[in-house]
């Protein structure tokens, strides 16, 4: 039987800033230091157009494990925010130079594929082929003392349940519900604030909604997140990701010419550079 089949290689090389210009690290030693990571969700939009394929993205860490910030450096234009949201949740064991822990840079490939599941034998193993995850808690961000504390203490639990079950491919109401109302506090924020956070609620929603098969609300929420992307605040993953997302249900939507235009963008936003992840 024929299922979904998200396998996971993660490789990093030693970049110049962090371990010794002539040391390289193999892939083998990499595995050894990821503790956790969440795998992407694989869009139903792009399961239905059978895309498939590699996604490379150039990431720095930092020397606590977490990813500071991503590069995307090639793969399907479909599949890139999804891993880029990934990417942000994993965690690896810290690198070290001597007794100091260091910041390090490199490649993790992300491999989409629809292909029968391959058997697992060991947890190194099975963080090679994703069939195997655990998810990673941060706490909650401080939103003591800030302007917009009340907005903010309402919506990070739904933001919270809303990106959770977008990144765990939960396709249902529930999850759209909490996107929902995530991106219906998000418009309460001040308009010259949060911008990411907005941006993020109106690109989850129009994920959920579109996995539930309701285009029209996936298509009203991807357009607040453009327009978000417009007013210049943002990073350039925000500008991919609004982009990307809106290329993808316009052209499921059948206009293939509106989708070809917001996929290009999204490909030039992806190409200005290595941009945080927040």
């Amino acid at each position: 039987m024929r299922t979904l089949h998200l396998l996971m290689i993660c490789g990093l090389i030693a970049g110049t800033a962090a371990l010794h210009a002539q040391e390289e690290l193999s892939q083998e030693e990499i595995a050894g230091h990821l503790m956790t990571w969440v795998a992407p969700v694989y869009p139903a939009i792009a399961q239905a157009a059978h895309v498939q394929g590699d996604v490379v993205f150039k990431v720095e860490l930092a020397p606590d494990g977490l990813v500071r910030s991503t590069k995307v450096i090639s793969g399907p234009p479909m599949l890139r925010q999804v891993t880029a949201a990934a990417l942000k949740q994993w965690r690896y064991q810290p690198f070290h130079d001597g007794d100091a822990a260091i910041a390090v840079t490199g490649n993790v490939l992300v491999r989409f594929t629809l292909a029968d599941k391959p058997a697992v034998h060991t947890p190194h193993e099975s963080t090679a082929n994703g069939s195997w995850s655990t998810a990673i808690t941060f706490p909650p961000p401080d939103n003591r003392g800030q302007p917009d504390e009340e907005i903010a203490n309402r919506f990070e639990p739904l933001w919270n349940t809303c990106s959770g079950g977008v990144i765990a491919h939960t396709s249902n109401t529930d999850v759209a519900e909490a996107c929902k109302k995530a991106a219906a506090i998000a418009d309460e924020f001040p308009a010259d604030r949060r911008y990411i956070e907005r941006r993020e609620a109106y690109v989850y929603a129009a994920t959920a909604f579109a996995n539930v098969r309701d285009l029209q609300t996936a298509l009203t929420y991807v357009a607040k997140a453009v327009e978000v992307v417009k007013l210049g605040h943002d990073g350039n993953s925000g500008g991919e990701a609004a982009y990307s997302i809106r290329g993808q249900l316009r052209a499921y939507s059948g206009d293939m010419k509106g989708g070809d235009e917001d996929m290009s963008i999204a490909e030039d936003f992806g190409r200005k550079g290595s941009t945080p992840v927040y």
